[in-house]
């Protein structure tokens, strides 16, 4: 397990037990119960969401670091004893809009003063922290704080950062379930492409000595050779749909390795048959991978209606009114996320199962549902367990996760906030 790189006592919430601090996460993604259902009682009216695709996002904070991210990501560990009780609002209330948009920038900028570092953080950590920050996101590199995504890019060599060769393009090392290197097919293409990579991005990779020089696309081109029916092709999705126009157009046709034709409707249909039931993360990523994928094909001029479209948008509209659902008094989603109503006094947990639903949701749901109480106190309620783990170690998973929801949530209503300087040494 990797260490922590932990602030001084005294920076510390004292109601907070220190026990918190000395949690490790060494566990990768684990599913929430599978099997029967526990409806519970609907908070409010129903929530029927239709889908529409959101504008695009934007990652414009930045700043200087201190690392207090623990050693794996979309943990639901069992709480420690002698935590705190989250005891939940009747009926949580919500600042007006405009104190809610500064309160999520107040966040963002406050995430992004964690630092990672090289020494003690690893690839899992920082490619989630480019998901929100894309090269804005630092990290600390011999004393200085360097851009972690050009530290990576420029050849350097990091604790689960393995690119190679592949026969078309450029791959990426995948160790399954691992929470320091690639745990999923194309998890890092997925994220990068969530902060807008550039197709033409370079990435410098050492050959047996030789440093080669290839691009984003590359990537991308490796991807679309590899895929295999059956594969969890989650990421494959996230990464293709946002350069659909670019990279290929919608109905694009390819062949991969062994022969097989692919669409991204095809693709796509694959991973709704898949469900979100034993999907990573309780089916967060793969919701919101179809989401975008969803978003890619109406701006295209196409409707959800037949084939894997339908698919779906089906399980995301089914998927989005169960995380509202299940919501909680005290406006944070389900400790089981779209599966079933649960709570826990862990803080971490609670920013995990909350962060990760809020992506997707903030993501996907319709332009007139921003401003739904229900929303705004969700947003709320993420807001207030980062701002009361300021100072605690959190896995990087949840925190990356939740943060990436609350940018997308204050550009699709507000627009992109003002950029701030990136603080470097």
């Amino acid at each position: 397990v990797n260490n922590l790189h932990n602030p001084p006592a005294s920076a510390y919430d004292r109601s907070f037990d220190r026990r918190t601090l000395d949690k490790r996460f060494d566990t990768p993604c684990r599913p929430p119960p599978v099997g029967s259902r526990y409806v519970s009682q609907v908070r409010g009216r129903s929530m029927p969401y239709a889908f529409r695709f959101p504008g695009r996002l934007a990652a414009p904070f930045a700043g200087a670091i201190v690392v207090l991210c623990a050693a794996a990501g979309c943990e639901t560990e069992t709480p420690p004893p002698n935590l705190p009780t989250v005891k939940p609002a009747a009926a949580a209330t919500s600042p007006s809009g405009e104190q809610l948009r500064d309160r999520i920038d107040r966040v963002v900028r406050m995430t992004a003063d964690r630092v990672l570092d090289k020494n003690v953080n690893n690839a899992w950590q920082v490619v989630h922290g480019i998901i929100p920050f894309g090269p804005d996101l630092q990290m600390r590199v011999d004393g200085k704080n360097v851009s972690a995504l050009r530290y990576l890019f420029d050849g350097n060599t990091m604790n689960g950062w393995v690119l190679f060769p592949g026969q078309k393009g450029l791959d990426a090392q995948l160790v399954p379930g691992s929470s320091s290197a690639q745990g999923h097919p194309d998890q890092w293409i997925g994220y990068f492409a969530c902060c807008g990579m550039k197709l033409d991005e370079p990435i410098v990779v050492d050959v047996k000595g030789e440093r080669r020089t290839y691009t984003f696309r590359d990537m991308l081109v490796e991807a679309q050779w590899k895929l295999f029916e059956g594969m969890e092709a989650t990421w494959t999705v996230m990464a293709l749909a946002p350069y659909v126009g670019q990279f290929m157009q919608i109905d694009d046709r390819w062949t991969a390795r062994d022969g097989t034709v692919w669409t991204l409707e095809k693709l796509v249909g694959m991973e709704a048959d898949a469900g979100i039931e034993g999907a990573a993360c309780g089916g967060a990523h793969r919701l919101y991978a179809l989401a975008s994928a969803l978003a890619a094909h109406r701006k295209a001029g196409g409707t959800a209606d037949v084939g894997g479209w339908a698919k779906a948008e089906d399980l995301l509209d089914r998927s989005l009114e169960r995380a509202f659902e299940y919501q909680q008094p005290d406006g944070g989603f389900s400790n089981d996320r779209f599966f079933r109503s649960s709570i826990t006094p862990d803080i971490d947990a609670r920013i995990d199962s909350t962060g990760h639903v809020l992506e997707v949701v903030a993501y996907a749901m319709d332009d007139e549902m921003l401003s739904d109480p229900h929303m705004e106190r969700a947003v709320n309620f993420l807001c207030k367990k980062l701002e009361e783990a300021k100072a605690i170690p959190l896995g990087c998973g949840g925190l990356y996760h939740g943060v990436h929801g609350l940018m997308i949530y204050r550009e699709r209503r507000w627009g992109k906030p003002p950029a701030t300087p990136t603080v470097a040494e």
